[in-house]
């Protein structure tokens, strides 16, 4: 049994080209497989809603996503320590430096 057909209003007969660097292009297909949809469907949902569509995590992703964001929340604090001036200033390197690795994780994990 095929795909029941659609009624007309709800058909899409019309095509807009549009044209993308090679950047622009793997972002929004990294980005709309990561929402599990086709590119399409990805551009159309975020011009007609406004909003990126919602990121499919594996359960093991979503688990290193939630504790790498609490590892950046403990960060923030850090930072917004020092910068009050109650932490040495021998801490800069190393929250720069552990910054710099949640950032890299997280992007190897939206990828």
């Amino acid at each position: 049994m095929g795909r029941p057909a659609l009624q007309e209003e709800d058909k899409r007969i019309i095509q807009v080209n549009i044209r993308l660097t090679k950047e622009e292009n793997e972002m929004v297909c990294n980005y709309a497989q990561a929402s599990a949809m086709t590119p399409a469907n990805w551009i159309r949902q975020k011009a007609f809603t406004g909003r990126f569509p919602a990121i499919k995590l594996s359960p093991i992703n979503a688990a290193l996503y939630r504790e790498l964001h609490k590892i950046g929340v403990n960060l923030n604090q850090a930072v917004k320590q020092l910068n009050a001036g109650k932490l040495s200033p021998a801490f800069v390197t190393i929250l720069t430096a552990l910054i710099k690795t949640q950032k890299d994780i997280l992007n190897c994990l939206m990828k």
